[in-house]
């Protein structure tokens, strides 16, 4: 009797629907007529074609205007069509007893839908008509996917990003939806979305022969990544004041390009307490070298300044780089 239960629970669970990408779950209901703005060339084609034949994103009384900027609200109603073609569920129309204007804006329906899916999203959608960012609109796509969905097969491999180590975000360039803005996989999470960005990643997750397979650069190659790590070897946060009028980044960047220099300029015999031969160490050097390019005088350091350890930053610093400053004294890089 056991053994009938398990194989009806496992029949069962053969013929259970898996949620999945792909022409069944996203069908063409439009037909493509073709954008004034969007040239067979440019590398968004594809995907704003794609996006018009699904009906999940269409053109503006313009055309598609590939370079203008999404609101937040124009980001919801997108990610909540996909929820729907996903799950089944229907969008319905807003309750106008939540709004105070009579109707409800054009975005209220897909607001609610999407915040009932995911609370989480309260926050993002309290801007509902201020430009959306790239994380923003990560979130709404994330919230648009059911946990059980079968969509964000990964194809990649990457588990680190010069700016950004989310979960979240992981998965998206795991499964080829993100590549960054630049060679070294940055996700920008801050920037606004253009159209033809929002099309790239929109087409990619309903048609996954669009997904990109990718291999991020070095992250040590990026300034801000090496900032990061600056900030976390000193034990300061970001635009934290250390000294009058010097931020945290503007004194790590002066301590770091002097301790380049000096470590450049003696190789092998780079020691903290080294005479120079006037009579000062290379500490003090650091030092004195630090205040001079940002013009100021210790006297106008903080607590901040004043619980500075250079050797112990440092000493922290080559370990989380896995290499000391000199090259990138050598390359003209002051961070």
């Amino acid at each position: 009797m056991k053994r009938l239960t398990a194989l009806f629970l496992s029949a069962a669970l053969l013929l259970t629907p898996t949620l999945a990408a792909g022409e069944e779950t996203f069908p063409a209901v439009n037909v493509y007529p073709g954008y004034a703005d969007v040239a067979a060339t440019d590398w968004f084609y594809d995907n704003a074609k794609l996006c018009y034949e699904t009906g999940l994103m269409t053109g503006t009384n313009k055309g598609f205007e590939p370079g203008k900027v999404l609101t937040v609200a124009e980001c919801t109603a997108i990610a909540a069509r996909m929820r729907e073609a996903l799950t089944g569920q229907a969008i319905p129309e807003a309750d106008p007893s939540k709004y105070v204007v009579s109707p409800p804006p054009w975005w209220a329906k897909y607001a609610d839908y999407m915040r009932d899916a995911d609370p989480t999203l309260t926050p993002t959608l309290a801007h509902i008509e201020e430009e959306c960012s790239r994380w923003q609109f990560l979130h709404l796509l994330n919230a648009a996917i059911p946990e059980d969905a079968d969509v964000l097969t990964a194809i990649n491999s990457i588990t680190l990003l010069p700016d950004e180590d989310s979960e979240v975000v992981l998965k998206f360039y795991n499964a080829g939806i993100l590549t960054g803005v630049d060679k070294l996989g940055t996700f920008a999470g801050g920037r606004s979305l253009t159209r033809a960005e929002a099309a790239a990643m929109v087409s990619r997750i309903a048609r996954p022969e669009l997904r990109q397979t990718f291999v991020p650069g070095d992250p040590l190659q990026s300034p801000d990544y090496r900032m990061k790590l600056a900030l976390e070897a000193a034990y300061l946060s970001s635009g934290a004041v250390v000294l009058v009028g010097v931020t945290s980044e503007e004194f790590l960047t002066a301590v770091n390009h002097s301790i380049a220099q000096w470590e450049a300029a003696l190789g092998d015999g780079f020691n903290w307490h080294a005479e120079t031969g006037d009579g000062k160490t290379v500490l003090e050097h650091v030092k004195e070298d630090t205040l001079s390019a940002l013009g100021v005088t210790a006297e106008q350091g903080g607590e901040l300044y004043k619980d500075f350890d250079y050797q112990v930053y440092y000493s922290r610093l080559i370990d989380l780089l896995g290499e000391t400053l000199a090259p990138d004294y050598a390359a003209g890089a002051e961070a």
